[in-house]
């Protein structure tokens, strides 16, 4: 986030009424919501339906922002969340323009990965669950960068993690039997 503005302070403030910081708070994150999707997802339209959807939810979430605790792990929970959201109603791999080329093939003993399943039960687990779980493995971020981002322990992140893990195989176990 820029150097120099205190998005904890301006969000104390909107949720205190004072317009002129809500409206400050989100020019500034705007631009870093847009960035941060347009690295993710490369279509244009699906950026900006993102970025919309992204400053929508947190004006009608702004209320749950804790104002002792850091406003960035909040606010990307909200990104991230949205971004899953949008990808889950795409309902298709294609959405994150794979090239073929890096494909693996499968053959008649290899089973392709139900991704359109995999996604519901992504979307099943619990709202802390399925954050540990995207920002390990969706965004490749180390235990340590994680639980500093979310504000938690690693262990808290571990265990976090680790649950969603185990919700996901149970769900897949499940379906094979």
């Amino acid at each position: 986030m820029e150097a120099g503005e205190d998005y904890a302070a301006l969000m104390r403030a909107a949720q205190e009424g004072d317009q002129d910081s809500y409206r400050r708070l989100l020019e500034l994150v705007q631009p870093l919501v847009t960035r941060y999707v347009r690295r993710r997802v490369r279509s244009d339209d699906a950026t900006e339906d993102i970025a919309q959807d992204v400053l929508l939810t947190m004006h009608r979430v702004r209320h749950t922002y804790d104002s002792s605790r850091p406003f960035e792990p909040w606010f990307y929970s909200i990104v991230r969340s949205r971004m899953i959201d949008y990808l889950r109603r795409e309902k298709r791999i294609g959405t994150f323009e794979l090239k073929t080329e890096t494909l693996p093939e499968v053959g008649d003993d290899q089973r392709a990965p139900d991704w359109e399943r995999f996604l519901e039960v992504l979307e099943t687990l619990p709202p802390a669950q399925r954050e540990a779980f995207s920002l390990l493995k969706l965004e490749g971020l180390s235990t340590a960068e994680a639980a500093e981002r979310v504000g938690v322990t690693v262990s808290a992140l571990k265990v976090r993690a680790h649950r969603a893990y185990n919700a996901i195989k149970q769900a897949f176990v499940a379906e094979g039997e």
